[in-house]
């Protein structure tokens, strides 16, 4: 399995340097392309991180963003990943997964729309605690086919096992199109998880991620 572990003594050391390499990557691509593309998470971990990325001396008007996935909420209710991320980088041209009627109608418009950056310039992802990342998570219907890294890609309504529990998501072949792929965990169950999704030990979806290509993993305590 293929991840690089980057650990930190604290979780503002590794939230700095996960900044710096996300700028550096988006610098690059603006400078090189004119525009980069990326995908960030929701929650609480990833929220420090957002103020240091609209700091950075880049012009996030080039930058076209989305969520890593998205709650089927009101695009104002305060569960919705990219209120959040809308409110701490200001200047990117956010991309809203729920262009649609329905979650079906709005996963392929979004998916549509996101395979229109492919390759992306970053996907940041996070990982919960029973081991799914983005909204793919353990035994939801459709998770062996969403996991399948030779599928289309494509995004796709999701079933969380708790509320909100409709959810939009990337499936792993859309995810895997990304010129860097980064994993944020904090925290030392969620780290022992990943030692034994890299052993090949569980069935977690994460181990599907870690299988499938390089991954960049930023850990702190």
């Amino acid at each position: 399995m293929s991840a690089v572990l980057h650990t930190f003594a604290t979780r503002s050391a590794c939230l700095q340097a996960l900044a710096d390499e996300l700028v550096t990557r988006l610098q690059r691509a603006v400078a090189g392309q004119g525009h980069a593309s990326l995908l960030l998470p929701g929650g609480s971990s990833p929220a420090p991180l957002l103020p240091l990325l609209a700091a950075a001396e880049l012009d996030w008007s080039q930058v076209m963003a989305s969520p890593s996935d998205e709650r089927w909420v009101q695009a104002g209710d305060e569960q919705s990943n990219l209120r959040l991320l809308r409110a701490g980088v200001p200047g990117a041209q956010w991309l809203d997964p729920r262009q649609g009627s329905t979650p079906e109608q709005a996963a392929q418009r979004w998916g549509e729309q996101l395979q229109s950056w492919l390759p992306m310039t970053a996907v940041l992802l996070g990982m919960g605690e029973d081991g799914h990342f983005a909204s793919l998570f353990p035994g939801m219907p459709g998770l062996e086919a969403a996991l399948n890294v030779a599928a289309e890609p494509a995004a796709l309504p999701a079933q969380a096992p708790s509320e909100s529990r409709l959810r939009l998501t990337p499936n792993l072949a859309l995810l895997r199109r990304s010129d860097w792929l980064g994993l944020l965990v904090f925290g030392g169950a969620k780290r022992a998880l990943l030692e034994q999704a890299q052993q090949g030990q569980g069935d977690w979806p994460v181990r599907k991620l870690l299988e499938s290509g390089m991954v960049q993993v930023y850990w702190a305590e």
